[in-house]
């Protein structure tokens, strides 16, 4: 007897543990291939208004069908359009918090790394490291925006985060 109810407290306590504990779910988006005539594009994930999680970016993979340059902007005035759509990379996790704008109309933020000078054309995707980005859950001016210059030619920006 004394063994099943030391059996019993530790799956309490592990289920207790469990629950307390803020699952990590991954999340993507992606731009598609966009076709731009002498035009940039912003690509941009947001925090929600309210209620938001923290948001840590994972990786970014970037495609240019000519040569582009990549620039990084966080916490610019929140974005309202053209709204993306995020995926669940798991079946058990919720829907994702962030909000995803495509063709984004953020506002100007503060510069985040340096500029991103890809060659173009195949081969020369970029995935880029982007663990150390953080936003905290404070209201739709915490983003971040990928920001690519004017060309002729085709974009793909695909954005893996977590969201805890």
């Amino acid at each position: 007897m004394p063994i099943l109810r030391a059996l019993i407290a530790a799956i309490l306590l592990t289920a207790l543990y469990a629950s307390a504990q803020s699952p990590q779910n991954l999340y993507s988006a992606t731009s598609g291939d966009v076709s731009l005539s002498s035009s940039g594009m912003n690509f941009t994930i947001q925090q929600p208004a309210t209620n938001g999680k923290t948001v840590t970016l994972v990786s970014a993979l970037v495609y240019c069908g000519v040569a582009c340059n990549i620039t990084q902007a966080i916490n610019g005035a929140a974005a309202t359009a053209t709204a993306g759509t995020a995926s669940a990379l798991s079946s058990f996790a919720p829907a994702a918090l962030a909000t995803i704008w495509t063709a984004s109309n953020v506002g100007t933020g503060t510069p985040a790394g340096g500029i991103l000078h890809l060659a173009g054309g195949a081969g020369t995707e970029r995935t880029l490291d982007m663990s150390s980005v953080v936003l905290r859950n404070n209201g739709t001016s915490s983003n971040y925006t990928f920001t690519v210059s004017v060309i002729t030619g085709t974009v793909n920006i695909t954005l893996i985060w977590s969201e805890r």
